[in-house]
C-alpha cells in the first residue's frame, strides 16, 4: 500500500503545498519548533511516576520521524479527511490515526507557541502588552470580525438550541478575531462560543479594555458590532442608512473607504479557513476539540503571513 512520507512528498513541492498548506521551507521552520514541543513532551512521561511501564515500552511508533510526525498532524488540520481515510494516507488503522491526532495536534499547538504564531487567548497575554511591543497599532488601528464554522448537530438538547446560529441556519462555533490591517496576521482569538450569541455580546465579554490610555486605539468592525463601548477603543463602523432615507454620498464614500480596509481582516478570516478543519462542518463534537483546532488554524495562518511579509 502506497504511504506518504516527508521524503517523497518534500520532493513534489506543488503536491506538499497542496496537502500541508505549506511550503517546505515554512515546515522546516514549523519543525524546528514541533522538535522543541516534543522533546518536552517526552521528557515530561519519561518522569511521569504514575506510569506502569517505561516510557518507550510496547510496540514501536509506525511515524518514525519527526518530519512525517509533523506532516501527519499537518495533512489533517489542512485537509481534514475521516480518521478511515486519513489512516490510510499513512498505513494506520483508524483507531491509531484517531490516537495520533490527539497526542499531536496539542504538540503543534505548544509549537506555534514556541514560534509566537499564535494569537492572543483571553488567558494569555493581554493587549496591552501587544500595543507596547507593537506600537504602530495606535496609528494602524485593529480589524474585528466574528467567524462561525458549521457543526453535526447535537445529541445534547441543551446545545442544539445554544449552538444553533439565526444566522448561518445551521448549527455553529463562533470566534471573534482582531487582525493587523497591513499583513492579516491574527493578533487575539477570543475563546469559542455558541453559535446563538451575538457578535457584539461575545466580544464585550471578552474584556479587551486597555486602561489609562490617551490615545485609543482604532477598531475597524462591522454593522453587527453597534454600540458597543470598550475602554481604550475607538470603534469605527459604516454608517447606516436611515429609515425611509438614502445615505449621502460623502457617506457612502465613507462606507467605501472603509470596506476596502475591512477587507483585510476577512482575507484573514479566508486564510484561516485554508485549514478544512475550520471551514468544514466540525465533526469533533464528543472530544471538544473546537477551540484547540481554531488555535492552531490561526497560528498556521499567521507562520504563512510572516513568510509572505517578512522573514522569520
Amino acid at each position: 500500500m502506497y504511504m506518504i512520507t516527508y521524503k517523497s512528498l518534500v520532493l513534489r513541492p506543488n503536491h506538499f503545498y497542496r496537502l500541508t498548506g505549506h511550503t517546505p521551507e515554512e515546515f522546516i521552520y514549523i519543525l524546528d519548533k514541533f522538535k522543541s514541543a516534543y522533546e518536552e513532551k517526552v521528557r515530561e512521561r519519561q518522569f511521569d511516576h504514575k506510569r506502569k511501564r517505561a516510557y518507550g515500552a510496547g510496540r514501536p511508533p509506525h511515524l518514525l520521524t519527526l518530519e512525517d510526525k509533523l506532516l501527519f498532524i499537518l495533512v489533517y488540520v489542512r485537509m481534514y479527511p475521516l480518521l478511515f481515510l486519513h489512516g490510510m494516507m499513512f498505513n494506520l488503522s483508524e483507531s491509531n490515526a484517531c490516537f495520533w491526532v490527539h497526542e499531536y495536534l496539542p504538540i503543534l499547538d505548544k509549537s506555534l507557541g514556541y514560534a509566537h504564531k499564535k494569537p492572543l487567548r483571553p488567558r494569555g497575554r493581554n493587549l496591552e502588552q501587544l500595543i507596547t511591543e507593537f506600537p504602530e497599532l495606535v496609528e494602524l488601528g485593529i480589524l474585528g470580525d466574528g467567524i462561525e464554522r458549521p457543526t453535526r448537530k447535537p445529541k445534547n438538547k441543551n446545545h442544539r438550541k445554544s449552538w444553533y446560529s439565526g444566522k448561518k441556519k445551521c448549527h455553529t462555533r463562533k470566534n471573534i478575531l482582531l487582525t493587523r490591517p497591513d499583513n492579516q496576521e491574527v493578533l487575539y482569538l477570543s475563546q469559542t462560543r455558541d453559535g446563538s450569541i451575538h457578535d457584539k455580546k461575545a466580544i464585550e465579554e471578552e474584556k479587551l479594555s486597555l486602561d489609562r490610555r490617551k490615545t485609543p486605539v482604532p477598531l475597524g468592525l462591522d454593522l453587527g458590532f453597534e454600540g458597543l463601548n470598550i475602554s481604550g477603543f475607538k470603534p469605527i463602523l459604516p454608517n447606516k442608512k436611515p429609515k425611509g432615507k438614502e445615505l449621502s454620498e460623502i457617506d457612502k464614500s465613507q462606507n467605501k473607504t472603509l470596506s476596502q480596509i475591512r477587507v483585510k481582516v476577512e482575507n484573514a478570516i479566508c486564510g484561516v479557513k485554508r485549514s478544512h478543519a475550520i471551514a468544514d462542518v466540525y465533526r469533533n463534537i464528543t472530544h471538544d476539540m473546537d477551540d484547540l483546532l481554531m488555535s492552531v488554524a490561526c497560528g498556521l495562518h499567521n507562520v504563512r503571513v510572516a513568510y509572505r511579509y517578512q522573514k522569520v
